[in-house]
């Protein structure tokens, strides 16, 4: 028995030990693998430093834009260039971010190699993402980020030598000097001449500051997402943070309706007042809406037809023009509705309240509804955003236009939030 407890205590001392060095093994490994060129805080501060460089130059070229990008279009109102307000910093903030993202930290692997094999590199490295399944789960997206990182540190191994080489810091200044003639011949496209003098400085500043970044971020073992939301992105809260105010969306310079009156009904002429100015619609040709029925350009002073034919078998009458408080008068009339005011007219009229659908196979002008119950049974009221006098839940958010670029560290931490305005 004691020879059999001793084989027993010596297996069991032996299996430990195993399990000690692979564990040492493992850890060594993970070590040598693991390589941070700058820390959490130190990327923080760039990117502010990135931040603040790209403030500056959107404020000194607040003044001198004429036209704005074709992807902001839809998201800015038309006029605000001539304005010069905030919201003109905003698009100039977002027009250098995203440049920043697109031509310099998605686009070149390295700064300090050929430029056009740093392109293709670049492009094979987001191949291997863009060409795997859609991980389902956070350990199958941790193995994709392995993978990647893998790659790419094995790469920039077998590249040791050229850019330790002293031609290395020729290419990245070659890099540096084109980067900041082509931001800034993208912002004179779109700029009164002549620039601000303070232009080229700033975007020399921003451009140096991108290009370091983008030296640092491929010698990281972790995987550093930088990306840009775009306008019409859900808004998350994980990675973007909502700042001040921007003038309202009334009329986009592309893409969107024309201004609405309350309640987000747009607004219509009356047929019998063609000029509307009973109903607060002046002629200005502003005033309407770019999505009417009668196409746009509808001079103001003409009268526009809004009748139905009866062939249209439509099961509730249309309703006439309204005011511009329209929404006050509905929103009244469906309160006295509830508490049983006012029914007994349309009742004997035969027309049913406004807000309260015809019912199946009534035309109008037939027997009327049966009365609104009262007392403790329920009130059935159409819900176009108010049901029983309550508003609708409000819709998930979306991102109008960011003023910066959001950076995390694949499923470990976020290190700057995108600011975006909704």
């Amino acid at each position: 028995i004691e020879a059999k407890y001793r084989k027993v205590k010596n297996l069991y001392f032996e299996r430990n030990s195993e399990i000690e060095r692979l564990q040492n093994t493992l850890a060594h490994q993970r070590l040598a693998q693991s390589r941070t060129s700058l820390d959490d805080s130190e990327y923080v501060s760039r990117f502010e430093r990135l931040d603040g460089a790209i403030k500056n130059v959107a404020f000194e070229i607040r003044q001198s834009w004429k036209t704005i990008p074709p992807w902001l279009q839809s998201v800015t109102n038309h006029g605000t260039e001539v304005k010069v307000g905030r919201e003109m910093t905003v698009v100039g903030r977002a027009s250098i971010s995203r440049w920043v993202i697109d031509e310099i930290l998605e686009r070149f692997f390295h700064p300090g190699l050929d430029a056009g094999l740093s392109i293709h590199l670049k492009t094979i490295e987001q191949g291997i993402r863009r060409n795997h399944p859609e991980p389902h789960s956070i350990e199958e997206d941790d193995a994709l980020s392995s993978k990647v990182c893998n790659w790419r540190l094995t790469t920039l191994d077998a590249l040791r030598q050229d850019l330790q080489n002293p031609n290395a810091a020729e290419l990245k200044a070659r890099l540096t000097q084109h980067l900041v003639e082509k931001l800034v011949a993208s912002l004179q496209t779109h700029l009164h001449e002549p620039t601000p003098p303070g232009l080229l400085g700033g975007v020399s500043m921003i451009v140096e500051i991108a290009v370091g970044l983008a030296c640092n971020l491929p010698l990281e073992s972790r995987d550093v997402r930088v990306w840009y939301p775009l306008p019409g992105v859900p808004f998350d809260g994980k990675f973007m943070k909502v700042e001040g105010q921007l003038p309202p969306l009334v009329q986009p310079i592309a893409g969107g309706e024309g201004p609405a009156s309350e309640g987000g009904d747009k607004m219509e002429v009356d047929q019998q007042n063609p000029g509307g100015e009973e109903n607060g619609v002046g002629k200005d040709a502003s005033l309407k809406p770019s999505g009417s029925a009668n196409g746009p350009g509808v001079p103001g002073g003409q009268s526009v037809n809004r009748e139905t034919s009866n062939s249209s078998n439509k099961s509730a009458e249309q309703p006439k023009a309204k005011p511009r408080g329209g929404m006050t008068e509905r929103l009244r009339q469906r309160v006295q509705e509830a508490t049983g005011r006012g029914h007994s007219n349309n009742s004997q009229a035969g027309i049913p309240p406004i807000g309260q659908p015809t019912p199946a196979g009534q035309q109008p002008g037939g027997p009327p509804p049966p009365p609104l119950l009262k007392g403790n049974s329920q009130v059935s009221l159409p819900t176009d955003g108010v049901q029983g006098g309550q508003p609708s839940k409000e819709e998930p958010k979306t991102v109008r236009i960011a003023g910066f670029m959001a950076v995390e560290v694949r499923g470990r931490s976020i290190l700057v939030k995108a600011p975006v305005w909704c």
